[in-house]
């Protein structure tokens, strides 16, 4: 019996802020019920060489991917460029940035969220790829509700098995 599941690459730090990681857990059971199968390195997936071959071989079996852009690197006195100020810096993992680019090169769908609370920097920047970035605050109780219409497009956009092939 084949999976008839779509295989999603799921871009995302293996550790984020206990707070965010709590509420990030619905968004697994919201792509399982969308018919999404979650392949995320050092998540769902163990692996055995550098992260760099893990992720383009996981990723070529893939039919999209999602690149979770959350809170990972904070920096409480960062001048960004000839800013002539400090302030604080939230940023994502720099595996969003390879991740993404590495997605965007395969030809896959990609869809981009990005946490409120991070500094949408790289491929983060609107315009810098041609894809929509989708901020979004997992701390909002309806924050799954407000990404679903994202989710259910990258669903429709896929290579992968139709809706109703999936059991």
């Amino acid at each position: 019996m084949s999976d008839a599941r779509i295989k999603v690459f799921l871009s995302r730090p293996n550790w984020a802020p206990p707070v965010i990681e709590k509420r990030i857990e619905p968004l697994y059971s919201e792509l399982s019920s969308l018919g999404f199968c979650v392949n995320t390195i050092g998540k769902t997936h163990a692996p055995l060489r550098s992260p760099f071959e893990e992720m383009r071989e996981l990723m070529r079996n893939c039919h999209c991917a999602i690149v979770l852009g959350l809170p990972l690197i904070f920096a409480n006195d960062a001048r960004i460029q000839h800013a002539s100020e400090t302030r604080r810096l939230v940023l994502s993992t720099e595996w969003n940035q390879i991740e993404a680019t590495a997605a965007l090169m395969l030809g896959l769908p990609t869809l981009m969220l990005l946490h409120k609370s991070v500094e949408p920097r790289g491929i983060f920047v609107q315009g810098a790829a041609d894809l929509f970035i989708r901020h979004f605050n997992s701390l909002e109780n309806d924050w799954i509700a407000e990404v679903r219409p994202s989710l259910t497009a990258l669903r429709n956009s896929s290579s992968g098995p139709r809706r109703d092939e999936l059991r």
